[in-house]
């Protein structure tokens, strides 16, 4: 029973870890890259917080190692007092020429971007590898669920049918057909079906930009370099605006708050797509890359977007918002990041009661 219990757990937790690392250093390389491009030195790249378990030395002064606590990581800058760049050291000890507080606002700006920006840019990479060699999805051009007495219903069209054609024009996708249809409006449209090994014609006529039908049934196609590039910055275009908007809706009270997961939700989700194989993992890859680079953006103190939203102010006054006033901002940060941690976790509990 005992080992049965510690495998389950291992199953779980190996697999979050390994996606987690891997998309912390992809975050952190992001920052060390631009800041040694700016001449800043980097004293401390770590994957994870606390003691250190184990590290090495590089030939640059950058001391690279793996700590207690696996939740995350950071860089520690040249003139970091610590890991959350909350605090400066005192003046005496900082060397100007490799400090990331004596580098121009936009160069500080421009390391700050770096992390979110390199999660972004691995998500398009993986996407680009998924839709070339396992294919993207793809809702087939077949009716799965009609409006009642909508204008498809009332044409003749049924479920299952499958559109050929659009006014002669032969289409591959469900999208396709809905590209049309918003163009079409409030004209009529030609379907060719296929039903029953039977092809024939039906004129719909377009009404608010629908003809009432849905298509669920989907397929993988595969797509050349040319157009996996087109479709994989749609595709990230599509989450982000997606994440944001249901942001907004929570917020709004349009969504239940229940949907915010925590560390042990993720950990859940790791474990199974891991399970699925390779295809399903790089997805969920991507997905929780572009969600640590969204949320790394939020302008709330402690995050790259909190920074990013005092260098931005900086710029406009002329000078940097003085200390007293940078401490208060990164308790109330903390506070903030600490309360929606608990709460998401709270939610991660409150699952396996009913």
């Amino acid at each position: 029973m005992i080992l049965e219990t510690l495998l389950s757990f291992i199953n779980v937790v190996l697999p979050f870890l390994i996606i987690l690392t891997v998309l912390v250093f992809v975050h952190e390389l992001g920052h060390y890259l631009i800041a040694r491009f700016n001449g800043v030195k980097v004293e401390i790249f770590s994957i994870g917080f606390g003691k250190e378990l184990f590290g090495i030395n590089d030939k640059k002064g950058t001391r690279w190692k793996f700590s207690l606590i696996p939740l995350g990581g950071y860089v520690k800058m040249h003139g970091d007092e610590d890991a959350a760049s909350s605090k400066q050291k005192k003046e005496s000890e900082i060397d100007p020429n490799i400090s990331f507080y004596k580098k121009s606002v936009g160069q500080r700006s421009a390391i700050l971007f770096a992390g979110p920006a390199a999660n972004y840019i691995f998500s398009f990479i993986l996407l680009i590898f998924i839709n070339i060699f396992y294919g993207s999805p793809v809702v087939k051009p077949i009716v799965s669920e009609l409006v009642i007495d909508g204008p498809a219903m009332q044409a003749g069209v049924k479920e299952k049918d499958l559109v050929l054609s659009v006014n002669k024009k032969q289409i591959e996708s469900f999208e396709e057909l809905r590209q049309i249809i918003q163009k079409e409006n409030n004209e009529y449209i030609n379907l060719t079906i296929s039903r029953n090994n039977k092809i024939f014609d039906l004129n719909i006529f377009v009404k608010d930009k629908k003809i009432g039908i849905k298509g669920l049934e989907k397929d993988l196609k595969k797509l050349n370099f040319f157009e996996s590039i087109n479709h994989s910055a749609y595709q990230i275009y599509f989450f982000t605006v997606s994440t944001i908007n249901g942001i907004i809706e929570i917020f709004k009270g349009e969504r239940n708050t229940d949907e915010l997961g925590g560390p042990i939700r993720i950990a859940e989700l790791s474990a199974d797509f891991w399970s699925k194989g390779v295809h399903s993992t790089l997805w969920f890859m991507v997905l929780i890359s572009l969600n640590l680079g969204l949320i790394n953006l939020f302008p709330i103190p402690l995050l790259d977007g909190g920074h990013l939203l005092f260098n931005f102010v900086e710029f406009i006054k002329g000078s940097p918002i003085d200390k007293k006033t940078l401490e208060l901002l990164h308790s109330i940060g903390f506070f903030v990041l600490i309360s929606l941690m608990l709460f998401a976790t709270y939610n991660d509990i409150s699952r396996f009661f009913i």
